[in-house]
């Protein structure tokens, strides 16, 4: 949206601030949503153009096996479907940007500060959470079913079931790698401290094991003690981090 100021006139007053009121904000916030879905639309139709780069991405994360179609048309299909998930998960940090953007003038400095750090560390556990699924994680599962049945079963895995197991996997890592922001944000409006989560880490043992169960696509003791691990290790660094927060005086 273009605004006409006086160019002149803001040159002469050194310092000052120009305010947007809410309808100025709110239609901000609407032409960048529009430019979101047009974004959304561009990437939607360059992933269609690389559905098969995606494909063999996907299939990077174990080798040794053979995928097969059921029906003539599932590969069609499932093309539009990788390539809608993945533009929605590129696309899906400057959805989080604009929000924030529309959120920032309401902030008062310090919170400026503590919401860009948090946004920030979000972004890094989200993208550590891709990498900890796609290497960690899948590998573990989908060779425990490979080594399970090897002996038995002809490896022939449908490439609808394998990228639906797949995406629970990353989802499910994705969302796990946030729980150290989750602490730090339970840190800022004083609902725990550092000292108080490490007296819960017995009870974080026990939900971490039922987390893992419930959010893995599968029933393998190895892709859940992974996924309790990786629970267990997040949750102690989001208590390091409120214990060092606490200690600088920023949260108190």
């Amino acid at each position: 949206m273009l605004f006409k100021l006086n160019s002149t006139k803001l040159d002469s007053q050194i310092g000052s601030r120009i305010y947007l009121g809410l309808s100025e904000h709110n239609q901000e916030l609407r032409e960048r949503l529009f430019q979101l879905v047009i974004l959304l639309i561009f990437l939607v139709g360059l992933c269609l153009t690389q559905t098969k780069a995606l494909a063999q991405i996907l299939q990077g994360a174990i080798e040794g096996i053979k995928f097969f179609q059921p029906s003539p048309d599932e590969y069609f299909f499932l093309s539009f479907k990788l390539s809608i998930s993945t533009a929605l998960l590129i696309e899906s940090p400057l959805v989080i940007i604009s929000i924030i953007c529309y959120l920032f003038p309401a902030l008062l400095s310090k919170e400026k500060f503590a919401f860009g750090s948090l946004l920030f560390l979000s972004f890094l556990l989200f993208f550590a959470g891709c990498i900890y699924a796609y290497k960690v994680v899948a590998p573990a599962a989908l060779t425990f079913f490979f080594s399970y049945t090897k002996d038995i079963l002809e490896p022939l895995w449908s490439f609808q079931d394998y990228v639906d197991f797949l995406w629970t996997l990353f989802l499910g890592c994705i969302y796990s790698f946030q729980i150290p922001v989750i602490q730090i944000l339970l840190g800022f409006i004083g609902f725990c401290t550092a000292k108080n989560c490490l007296n819960w880490l017995r009870y974080v043992l026990l939900i971490s094991t039922v987390i893992a169960a419930v959010i893995t696509p599968s029933t393998d003791p190895i892709t859940q003690i992974v996924f309790t691990i990786a629970i267990v290790v997040l949750y102690l660094t989001g208590s390091a981090f409120l214990f060092a927060l606490e200690k600088l005086g920023i949260i108190t």
